[in-house]
């Protein structure tokens, strides 16, 4: 049984004695249980390695923003958990389909299925008081809006990993160029200019080639929920447009996105 307990950690300030910080966290190695999972599928599959170290970079940084936002000790081990289990789904989704396509099988919704209904979620989180949270916020982290709720406990964890999970996608579409980003001779779909120009999301239903792909990944600007990561989120989406060597037709539609990034940032910083 895995259980959130008290672990009693010493240290010591100038010239003053030893004192004790009393913090929570997971006595499970979640990693460990997280790998001993993706270990059942093929990791000779690129698509498999790819979704396994998203999930753990994920992870670390709904950690380090989790904390960054003032969450307590016990809610950063929980958004920690979120952070590595968001994408669960994915690993069956790929055996299944061999795809990331979610109109074969919506991948959070498989996700919440393989956690809760086949009890996977014991293996990470023993506290049963937290799994309607646990569900919420992994059925919603991919749906194009939050489904309406009152509970803002619900909303911060939601709104969370909403945040990480693009930031992440982001930076790999930008930094480890793992992904097929060059730009087509096509034309950008209409809506998609359009929802940005309006500070929207995108449909991915407008998604008709590879550059309505590209586009709408610029279009997740307006998804950041929280001001804290809009930063790290501004320099992967730079290294983005650079990925695809700052292409003219994405030209107006980058500095758009970045205009709205730094008008943001500019009010949370004066705030």
């Amino acid at each position: 049984m895995h259980r959130n307990i008290y672990e009693v950690r010493w240290y010591r300030e100038e010239n003053r004695p030893y004192i004790i910080d009393i913090f929570l966290f997971l006595e499970v190695k979640v990693v460990e249980e997280f790998e001993k999972y993706v270990n059942n599928y093929d990791l000779t599959k690129e698509k498999i390695i790819l979704k396994k170290n998203h999930s753990i970079r994920v992870m670390n940084l709904c950690v380090k923003y989790a904390k960054k936002l003032g969450f307590n000790d016990e809610d950063v081990s929980l958004a920690k958990v979120i952070g590595l289990l968001h994408d669960i789904g994915r690993f069956e989704q790929l055996k299944e389909f061999n795809s990331f396509d979610d109109s074969n099988i919506d991948h959070a919704d498989l996700g919440v299925k393989i956690l809760f209904e086949e009890g996977l979620i014991k293996n990470f989180w023993s506290n049963k008081e937290d799994y309607e949270l646990i569900k919420f916020a992994i059925k919603n982290h991919n749906k194009m809006k939050i489904e309406e709720t009152t509970n803002e406990r619900y909303l911060k964890f939601a709104k969370l990993i909403r945040d990480i999970d693009k930031m992440d996608i982001i930076y790999l579409l930008g930094y480890l160029s793992e992904l097929d980003t060059k730009p087509s001779n096509d034309l950008i779909n209409p809506k998609i200019i359009n929802s940005i120009k309006n500070h929207e999301l995108s449909n991915y239903k407008d998604i008709k080639n590879i550059n309505d792909s590209i586009a709408l990944k610029f279009a997740y600007t307006y998804d950041i929920n929280y001001d804290e990561c809009l930063d790290e989120f501004k320099q992967n989406l730079y290294y983005f447009y650079k990925q695809i060597n700052f292409d003219e037709r994405f030209k107006e539609i980058f500095e758009t996105v970045n205009k709205y990034i730094d008008e943001r940032i500019d009010k949370y910083v004066r705030n």
